[in-house]
C-alpha cells in the first residue's frame, strides 16, 4: 500500500481526534456496537428468536465474514496507525504524530481490511434485507429510510475505528465494500435447503483453508504473528492487549460456532422443527429473546485465564460451540412445534 496514502490517513485520523475529542466516550460506544463479538452475542440470538432462517443466515454471515477477514489480514499484511507511526524512517523523531490510544485500540491482528466494518456491514445487510423481505415492505420511502439508516450506522462505526487509531481510512472502506458484497451473496443462500452435512463440510473447509494459508505464509518465510509483537510494543498500556483480539481466536470462534450449528441442526433434523418464531405471541417471542441473550451473554462474560494459551483457545472453542448449540437446538425444542408437511413445503418456498 502506498506510503503517501498512509501518511494522509494519519493526518486525517489526527484531525478527527482533535475535532471529536469531546465525544471520545460516544466514539468508543460506536466502535463497541460494531464489535464482531456483537454479531455472535447479540444479533444472532435476537434474530434467531424472531425468525429461525434469518438467525442462521446472520450466524453464517458473521462466521464467513470474520473468517474471510482473518485470511485477508494474513495475506494483505496491513499496518495499524497506532503502531505504524512509530516505525523507523517514517517521521523525524521529534515529529512523530501523537495518536491517542484507548482501551479498545490495541487489537493484535493486522489492519486490512477492517473487521468491524466488514463483519458489521455484512451482518447488518442481512438484517435489513431480510426485514424488508419478510415484512413484505413495498414502500420505496420505507425501503430508502431503512437503507439510509444502515448506511449512516456503517459510516458511524467506520468513523469510530478511525478515531481510536485502529485503522487507516482505506482499510475501513475495503471492509465495508467487502462486507456488503458478502452480505448480498449470502442473502441468496436458501437456508431451508441446508442440511447438517453442508454445515459440517463448511466447517471442515474453512478450517483446512485457514490452516493451509497459515502454513503457506510460513513456507514463504513470512510470520503470520508479526502484528502481535508490534501491538505489544506500541500499545500504551499492556492490559489493553487481549488474546481474544488475535486472528487465531477469531478463527476458533468461527469454526466452533459452525460446529455447534452443525450439531444443533443434526439434533433437530429428525424432529422436523422448522417453524419460524414470527407466528408466536409477543410474550413468547420476548421469552425466547431473553433466554437466548442470557445464554450468549453468560458465555461471553466467562473469560478463561490467559496463562495457558492452548487451554484458553480450547475453552473458547467449547464455549462458542455449546452457546450456538444451546440457542439453536434449545430454543427450537422449547418453543417450536412440528409442522405438517404441506406447511413445511410452503415455508421452504418462502425462504
Amino acid at each position: 500500500m502506498s506510503t503517501n496514502l498512509m501518511y494522509w490517513g494519519v493526518s486525517l485520523i489526527t484531525d478527527i481526534q482533535e475535532r471529536l475529542q469531546d465525544y471520545s466516550g460516544f466514539m468508543i460506544f460506536l466502535s463497541s456496537v460494531g464489535d464482531p463479538r456483537f454479531a455472535f452475542t447479540i444479533y444472532f440470538p435476537v434474530a434467531y428468536s424472531l425468525h429461525r432462517f434469518v438467525g442462521i443466515r446472520v450466524l453464517l454471515a458473521a462466521v464467513i465474514s470474520e473468517w474471510l477477514n482473518a485470511v485477508l489480514k494474513w495475506v494483505l499484511h496491513g499496518e495499524r496507525p497506532y503502531w505504524w507511526v512509530h516505525q523507523p524512517g517514517l517521521y523525524p523523531e521529534a515529529a512523530v504524530p501523537q495518536l491517542r490510544q484507548f482501551n479498545i485500540t490495541c487489537e493484535t491482528g493486522p489492519g486490512s481490511p477492517s473487521g468491524h466494518a466488514m463483519i458489521t456491514s455484512s451482518v447488518w445487510y442481512i438484517l435489513v434485507s431480510d426485514f424488508l423481505h419478510y415484512k413484505h415492505v413495498q414502500s420505496n420511502a420505507t425501503r430508502f429510510l431503512c437503507w439510509s439508516i444502515y448506511f449512516l450506522l456503517i459510516c458511524a462505526v467506520s468513523l469510530s475505528r478511525l478515531f481510536i487509531a485502529a485503522h487507516f481510512p482505506h482499510q475501513v472502506v475495503a471492509g465495508v465494500l467487502s462486507g456488503v458484497i458478502l452480505g448480498q451473496i449470502l442473502n441468496s443462500v436458501p437456508i431451508s435447503a441446508l442440511r447438517p452435512f453442508h454445515y459440517m463440510a463448511l466447517t471442515a473447509g474453512l478450517s483446512l483453508f485457514a490452516w493451509a494459508t497459515y502454513c503457506l505464509l510460513q513456507l514463504l518465510g513470512l510470520d503470520p504473528l508479526w502484528s502481535v509483537a508490534l501491538a505489544t510494543k506500541w500499545c500504551t498500556l499492556k492490559e489493553w492487549i487481549h488474546l481474544d483480539t488475535t486472528l487465531f481466536y477469531s478463527l476458533v470462534r468461527d469454526v466452533s460456532s459452525l460446529a455447534g450449528l452443525s450439531v444443533a441442526v443434526w439434533l433437530l433434523s429428525g424432529k422436523r422443527i422448522e417453524k419460524p418464531a414470527e407466528s408466536n405471541s409477543c410474550i413468547i417471542t420476548a421469552m425466547q429473546i431473553a433466554l437466548a441473550l442470557s445464554v450468549s451473554l453468560a458465555a461471553e462474560n466467562y473469560k478463561p485465564a490467559h496463562d495457558n494459551v492452548l487451554l484458553f483457545y480450547t475453552i473458547g472453542f467449547i464455549k462458542h460451540c455449546l452457546t450456538v448449540m444451546c440457542i439453536v437446538a434449545g430454543i427450537s425444542l422449547l418453543f417450536d412445534r412440528p409442522r405438517p408437511l404441506k406447511e413445511r413445503q410452503t415455508m421452504d418456498d418462502e425462504s
